[in-house]
């Protein structure tokens, strides 16, 4: 295939979709079949996937021969270059260990896991898919197995012409999870009587992984699905996804069908997310979940969408209206601090929920020390298994200025925005004192909270500032340090050369690795030193950390807590 030249829009679609519920030699499926159907109804009906070339395999036609010779036959139906095609499954899977890893394979309703000849090799699909010209194979699996050799193909957070994206090779993948998952089959999607993955699949189809601008890719697609699935709490799932071969985008769907007309009378740009593969080590022991802050977004700083979750998407953030600053407006939070603290041992850990919405409400204190006395948000909400405390914005506004979450698995997050962050003459900035006097006080509460548990073993704690670019420090140490000076103030002596002092990254993110058990006053400071070093570089202070008294290493206490009442 190579040395071949794509054009910029598809010749031809064709589908191949598969769903099993009455297999042979296992146990039966639900709703595999309306799985099925489902997809075959949207892509035909919203997508405009032609009927006559959407090739449908259900139970007794779904043979291992059956679907075999369906998939080879499309080397000759979508034979063109500039042909798509998409592989739908829905059924068992099952994962087999080798000398070299996992491998994955898909059971026909005639497979029988007993005998390896009866199942489809995944691999023998990926290489098979070699013989079809088509310049685009789209496969969605909702099957759980291990061994899918994916690369990530596209940097995350940049940005990609679509006419680049269609005149690129690729061979993409999602699977619904890994080989020691289970496929949730129990009617658990978002409307019931689909999967949970699938119901997500169409939910994306029908427009919600779609980009503002009305385009649908396979990369938005997979990452949508990724994100609801993997914070689903009925689920037990991770989806996988990302690029077999190529480095291309299949599209989906696109403003007026533009990507099926012989000419793209429209380029639109569009935003890349990180792709997900499986690590498929030797070893079944090493395959990794993602962490807490992955499946929350904190994966990439870099990422357009980094720290984007259900909780941190109801904070809010009042702008003044510069100059009446007597005025201000509330909307959706750009800028915020988040901390999230994830153990890392393998000892288990549980936390009662129902016990911590009696206890945390009123826990302010642990310990005599100011690091030893978090402040704690009043309301409670409660999920299946986190407890979320949380303060409004305003007495009657819907948007949150702070969070605090904690989960059955002892992970925590803590998100601020009205105390890390402020606009002031048009300037966003992020409070130094606070951020630092914050994290300092987190990594003692979850020291409080996870020994109370139990748990003394390693973890790993994240800062991370969200919405920083253009955005500079405020609020310095006010006390006197060395010599009796004092940091001088943004904004005290009108618009100086402090207010140039911004960063240029997205957003930041700070990760440590500590065990909770041994936190005490030196290993906390260290922490602590080398965060107040960072955010000093990332905003270009070419001095000592201005959140400490001038040109020591004392933090102003008290400066900090009264700004908790400001």
């Amino acid at each position: 295939m190579n040395g071949l030249s794509y054009k910029p829009y598809y010749r031809s679609t064709w589908a191949l979709i598969v769903g099993i519920n009455a297999y042979q030699h296992v146990p039966p499926l639900t709703y595999a079949c309306n799985d099925a159907d489902a997809v075959a109804a949207i892509i035909v009906d919203e997508l405009k996937f032609p009927s006559d070339q959407v090739i449908i395999l259900k139970d007794g036609f779904a043979t291992k021969q059956t679907i075999l010779d369906k998939f080879l036959g499309l080397r000759e139906k979508a034979g063109d270059p500039d042909d798509r095609v998409l592989v739908f499954f829905a059924g068992h899977g099952q994962t087999v260990q080798s000398l070299h890893g996992p491998i994955g394979y898909l059971v026909p309703v005639d497979g029988n896991p007993m005998s390896l000849s009866s199942l489809i090799r995944w691999d023998d699909l990926t290489r098979n898919a070699d013989l079809i010209f088509a310049k685009h194979i789209l496969f969605i699996m909702d099957a759980c197995y291990s061994g899918l050799a994916i690369q990530r193909a596209i940097p995350p957070g940049a940005k990609r012409f679509v006419s680049d994206m269609l005149q690129r090779l690729s061979r993409q993948v999602i699977t619904a999870g890994k080989g020691d998952e289970t496929v949730a089959d129990g009617g658990g999607g978002p409307k019931g009587n689909h999967s949970i993955f699938t119901g997500y699949i169409l939910e994306g189809l029908k427009g919600a992984a779609a980009e503002e601008n009305g385009i649908l890719t396979a990369n938005g697609l997979m990452y949508y699905v990724y994100q609801k699935v993997a914070n689903d709490h009925r689920s037990k799932q991770t989806p996988h996804y990302g690029h077999i071969e190529g480095d291309g985008d299949f599209i989906l769907q696109m403003p007026n069908m533009a990507h099926l007309k012989p000419e793209l009378e429209q380029d639109f740009l569009v935003k890349t997310i990180i792709e997900v593969p499986e690590f498929t080590g030797p070893f079944k022991g090493i395959l990794a979940k993602p962490t807490f802050a992955v499946k929350n977004g904190y994966s990439d700083p870099n990422h357009p969408n980094f720290g984007r979750n259900e909780w941190s998407n109801k904070l809010g953030e009042k702008r003044f209206i510069y100059p009446e600053f007597q005025k201000n407006e509330i909307s959706n939070a750009f800028s915020w601090l988040s901390l999230i603290a994830e153990p890392v041992a393998s000892q288990p850990i549980s936390i009662n929920i129902e016990e911590e919405v009696k206890r945390l409400p009123k826990l302010q204190a642990f310990g005599e020390k100011p690091f030893e006395q978090f402040s704690i948000p009043g309301e409670i909400r409660t999920t299946l298994d986190s407890i979320i405390l949380y303060a409004k914005l305003d007495y009657d506004s819907p948007f949150w200025s702070r969070y605090l979450r904690l989960d059955e698995l002892g992970n925590i997050e803590y998100a601020d925005t009205k105390y890390a962050f402020i606009e002031r003459e048009g300037v966003r900035c992020f409070r130094y004192v606070q951020i630092i006097g914050m994290t300092w006080q987190f990594m003692f509460l979850v020291k409080h909270l996870l020994t109370s548990a139990g748990y003394r073993l390693g973890l790993r704690l994240l800062v991370n500032l969200v919405g920083t670019r253009d955005t500079i420090l405020v609020d310095f140490s006010e006390e006197a340090g060395k010599n009796a000076s004092q940091w001088r103030q943004p904004f005290r002596e009108g618009r100086d050369g402090l207010l140039n002092l911004s960063c240029p990254h997205p957003n930041l993110q700070m990760e440590y690795q500590l065990v909770i058990g041994d936190l005490g006053d030196q290993n906390s400071r260290e922490i602590i030193n080398d965060l107040t070093r960072k955010l000093g570089l990332a905003y270009n202070h070419q001095s000592s950390p201005r959140c400490f008294n001038y040109d020591t290493d004392i933090f102003p206490w008290q400066q900090y807590l009264n700004g908790r009442w400001a």
